[in-house]
């Protein structure tokens, strides 16, 4: 038997690091962007197109029913045959020959390398430009539902799998005597129990959360078998099968209550696994230095888990169990053990933050790393909460010549011991905080990517002096602002304004948009498009009166 847990283990970590590392994920950043588009979104086409291809920044998954594209009544007409282009980056979908005059939407639902679904429309007509207002219509976002049951599988396997590492490594290094008492072994048994029921969630939900369907899709053969055969799946099976492998050796520990150094270095072997398996389903399994993150994150989710997990059994069972001896002797090493856990997180989690937030600005102006900064701050807060615990811990056990160690002052010890464990409880619950935003964060785009900063400058018309702004400076939907002064610096009044639009580099445009007048000297326009990356250019035509206009450009660069 032990031969083959050895076998077992051995195969596993060979199987996650090729599956991680070995089946050609190309560097990209996490989550896949829209890059390009044959038609490009807000076309305006003579002739009616074949088929509709879509560029992605990274490799992405296609389904048969990844791509639809309607005409105005709300009909598809594509094949329904979507599929992979000549690149791993692209996606395509036959359209039906004869397409009449008219609007067409072509919205996607696409997986990234990451595992999260990417997901969009565009719009482009025949014979004229497409209707703006049909293209706004269009959604393909899913069911709000299954994110939501999504991202709580996910906490549950974090929190779960923090206790299942935490409490094994405590018993096993620091009180091994523990392993005779039923609380631990129950609570033991409880995060193995759990850590199973949200690997097989994940492993449902991803299908219906992927294609965009609501709970309905948890039934379907077809949704799961498209999640068996990808790499998400594939990570997840060999997390259940790591987890069924530890079966037998925490059911002997528990049994023996006694340490056995092979057995426990097959556990140990089995809990890196399943750490590794949390770290490449998610941002650190793509980008530069893919195996870095990977490693960092497996760090972090391993220390995290020896500090949550410590805590717990220290609330939980230590303080109320253990003798004064017991804890004279725990509590020291547990102190020591604990700086070092501490110090794994913050220095995997700053290689982390650095890789995924990218611009310090990127920490304020996006989702992601605002977040994340809510995150340190809870971090902090565990930290501090940890400090006073070490010196409370360095003040009652004591070491000098003259005091024999583990020898505490039982002055008020029990009222010591109590107020020990008010501060670890505490310590607890900004963990599990911690844990729910690692979950949300898991699920969101990064701030590296998601970042674009607005656009601005000053130039000349004329007399004129113009500001412009743009905002964002991503792909997609943009607002511009124009600011024109007369030279004595006040509003210039116009009578009217409009911009075209071009990206010289792709020979794309120009495109001309009117500019409605805000207010005096104020022009602007939420209908502004940049359907590729690049250098857009911006030719502003600003009329002062019925005779005078004057016309300025400005260089821009979209991500």
């Amino acid at each position: 038997m032990r031969r083959i847990l050895v076998v077992a283990v051995t195969f596993l970590v060979m199987a996650t690091t090729s599956i991680g590392f070995g089946l050609g994920v190309p560097p990209a950043s996490a989550h896949a962007l829209l890059t390009g588009s044959d038609p490009v979104d807000g076309a305006a086409l003579d002739v009616a197109p074949t088929r509709v291809t879509l560029d992605y920044s990274e490799s992405v998954r296609v389904s048969r029913d990844s791509i639809r594209v309607l005409d105005s009544a709300g009909r598809r007409v594509d094949d329904g045959r979507a599929g992979s282009g000549p690149k791993a980056s692209q996606a395509t979908v036959a359209l039906r020959p004869g397409l009449p005059n008219g609007t067409y939407v072509a919205s996607w639902r696409v997986i990234s390398a990451d595992s999260h679904p990417v997901s969009g429309a565009l719009a482009f007509g025949v014979g004229g430009p497409p209707d703006a207002a049909a293209a706004a219509a269009s959604g393909t976002s899913g069911s709000s539902t299954v994110g939501v049951v999504f991202a709580m599988a996910r906490f549950l396997g974090y929190a779960a799998t923090a206790l299942l590492l935490g409490v094994c490594f405590f018993l096993i290094v620091l009180w091994p005597t523990g392993l005779r008492a039923a609380g631990p072994g129950r609570l033991l048994m409880a995060a193995w129990g759990l850590s199973v029921f949200a690997a097989f969630a994940q492993l449902l939900l991803q299908g219906p959360y992927a294609a965009g369907l609501g709970l309905g899709g948890l039934g379907q053969w077809s949704v799961l078998s498209t999640t068996l055969a990808d790499r998400f799946g594939h990570l997840l099976l060999i997390r259940l099968l790591a987890l069924a492998l530890m079966v037998p050796l925490v059911r002997r520990l528990l049994r023996t209550g006694s340490v056995d150094p092979r057995g426990n270095g097959e556990l140990a072997g089995l809990g890196v696994v399943v750490a590794v398996t949390l770290a490449m389903i998610g941002h650190a399994s793509v980008g530069d230095l893919a195996w870095l993150a990977t490693t960092s994150t497996t760090v972090h989710v391993i220390a995290m888990s020896v500090w949550i997990g410590g805590l717990v059994m220290i609330a939980g069972f230590l303080v109320r169990r253990a003798s004064a001896t017991e804890l004279a002797e725990i509590l020291p090493r547990w102190s020591k053990i604990a700086v070092v856990a501490v110090v794994a997180v913050m220095v995997s989690g700053v290689f982390q933050g650095w890789r995924e937030v990218g611009p310090p600005r990127a920490l304020i102006d996006t989702s992601y790393g605002r977040l994340l900064v809510y995150k340190v701050w809870l971090v902090l807060g565990m930290i501090a909460l940890g400090a006073l615990a070490r010196r409370w811990v360095r003040r009652q056990y004591r070491t000098n010549r003259n005091q024999p160690a583990g020898r505490p002052d039982r002055s008020s010890h029990a009222v010591l011991l109590a107020g020990l464990r008010r501060g670890v409880m505490a310590e607890i619950v900004l963990g599990a905080v911690v844990l729910g935003i690692t979950a949300g964060l898991v699920n969101m785009v990064p701030g590296r990517t998601s970042y674009s900063p607005p656009f601005s400058d000053t130039t000349f018309a004329g007399p004129m002096t113009v500001k412009v702004r743009v905002s964002p400076t991503r792909v997609g939907a943009q607002t511009l602002d124009v600011q024109a002064t007369d030279p004595s610096g006040k509003p210039q009044k116009l009578v009217e304004a409009s911009v075209a639009l071009s990206l010289p580099a792709a020979d794309l445009g120009p495109f001309t948009v009117p500019l409605s007048l805000a207010a005096p000297g104020h022009a602007r326009s939420d209908g502004i498009r940049a359907p590729l990356p690049g250098e857009w250019q911006l030719r502003l035509t600003l009329r002062v009166n019925d005779f005078d206009q004057y016309v300025t450009t400005v260089f821009y660069q979209v991500r």
